[in-house]
């Protein structure tokens, strides 16, 4: 979880984790906090660490050089390749678990390389909270090349077929779907999936067909370990709808421009 400019918003996210986990024992928690976030860092420093220590929660903090909103996946990259786990799963500090023994349904897949989908109120098809197996940072090198991760991850999990629903449910306390948290962080961040001729816009000819590699990669190693299935080839071949599973989580119909 990357956070800026809020300290006590961040911890109740991540309250809401260690709350509802079934036990937080075998989970880490890493967070990455700006070093020009002076107020954060004191704030994780004084209370949120402390906290941990005598909860027993294996929580670490990196204070890192600013990267911007448009560098988001640059955070989780880094945070990614500090983890150990199993599974890598995303969190914002503005996020609230609702469901009970949330880690237990992710424990359902550690042998299986699947992208985890979390419900969300929005109902939005893509995983807003993506949780990836850990051998997709090996196969692909990068948890995301671009700072749209979840649209990212999820457009990719949907072309190769590997997206899988979980009934876990999450609140994303985002200003614009509830109201709340009307702050710097929420009004300064600028979007990079409207321009492409930008060579890191989620729709560039260079990141479409960076997907289309990255799917290629996933395909190969599920078809080797006897998981595979044909639809990325069938779409590719213009024989399948490359979105039909997409659509499927799509009710309210929010990627029709895709």
């Amino acid at each position: 979880m990357p956070t800026r400019g809020r300290g006590e918003l961040s911890l109740r996210a991540l309250k809401t984790l260690w709350d509802n986990a079934d036990t937080n024992d075998g989970i880490e928690y890493l967070i990455a906090v700006d070093d020009d976030d002076l107020e954060s860092v004191e704030y994780y420093n004084k209370t949120v660490v402390p906290f941990t220590k005598d909860q027993g929660i294996d929580l670490r903090v990196w204070v890192v050089k600013r990267l911007g909103y448009k560098k988001l996946n640059e955070y989780l990259n880094f945070l990614g390749n500090k983890s150990n786990g199993h599974y890598i799963m995303f969190w914002n500090d503005d996020a609230i678990m609702e469901t009970g023994s949330w880690d237990k349904e992710i424990d359902q897949y550690q042998d299986k390389f699947r992208v985890l989908r979390m419900k969300e109120k929005s109902k939005h098809p893509y995983a807003i909270f993506p949780i990836v197996p850990r051998k997709w940072m090996s196969l692909l090198g990068t948890i995301s090349p671009q700072a749209m991760s979840d649209a990212w991850i999820s457009q990719i999990a949907y072309l190769c077929n590997i997206m899988v629903n979980i009934p876990v449910s999450v609140i994303h306390d985002r200003f614009d779907l509830t109201g709340n948290n009307n702050d710097e962080t929420y009004r300064n961040r600028p979007q990079t999936d409207v321009d492409r001729e930008d060579p890191m816009d989620l729709n560039s000819k260079q990141m479409v067909l960076k997907r289309y590699t990255d799917c290629a990669k996933i395909m190969w190693y599920l078809n080797e370990i006897g998981d595979g299935n044909d639809h990325f080839e069938q779409a590719l071949q213009g024989k399948a709808d490359q979105w039909k599973y997409m659509k499927l989580n799509d009710p309210n119909k929010l990627t029709g421009q895709l």
